[in-house]
């Protein structure tokens, strides 16, 4: 919908590119709601390109063995109180409360951690939505040291937005060829 220098200064921005603006296309994506005034904290976001192509998806797989009643008590919780949280403050907030982001662990234990939950993940007694399951398995996942990434995608044709939980290239919450039809926008 963008035409001329606003709309090469939203591609540049988009792919990370530094993009220098006059003061009036500055002014204009101002008045739209795309640039707002003054210095933010950057915060845990990260950019598209900083996601890797997925290529391989831990629930595609063997399922995990004996589920730990632990395991499972913390999993169903979790996917409760993602929910409790989403009711309770904006999107925005909740994402900013969620555990920080780790580059520790990402070993094949990450494999059977995320099998496990996708099975625990059943017995929850709430139907299942992308949002907050990413974010239940999010805080579990960074709580015990695995470096994981909360990511948003969408589609155009249908008009479709979706997430998942990402290690690497590989993705934690969904098989390969559902996360494939999404374009990532946004990643903490």
């Amino acid at each position: 919908m963008w035409s001329g220098s606003c709309a090469s200064a939203l591609l540049d921005l988009r792919c990370g590119k530094p993009c220098p603006l006059s003061p009036d296309d500055c002014r204009t994506l101002e008045r739209n709601g795309l640039l707002t005034k003054g210095e933010r904290d950057a915060g845990p976001w990260l950019t598209a390109t900083d996601i890797r192509t997925p290529t391989a998806s831990a629930v595609e797989g063997p399922e995990a063995g004996r589920l730990r009643p632990l395991h499972l008590v913390a999993s169903v919780w979790s996917c409760i109180r993602a929910r409790m949280d989403l009711r309770a403050a904006p999107l925005h907030q909740v994402l900013i409360d969620l555990p920080a982001a780790s580059r520790g662990r990402t070993t094949r234990d990450l494999v059977t951690h995320a099998r496990a939950f996708d099975r625990a993940r059943r017995w929850a007694p709430v139907r299942p939505r992308c949002l907050p399951d990413a974010l239940a398995y999010v805080r579990m996942a960074r709580r015990e040291d695995f470096a994981v990434d909360l990511v948003f995608g969408v589609k155009l044709h249908p008009f479709e937005a979706h997430c998942w939980v990402q290690s690497g290239s590989l993705v934690l919450t969904d098989p390969l060829d559902k996360v494939r039809r999404f374009e990532v926008i946004l990643a903490l």
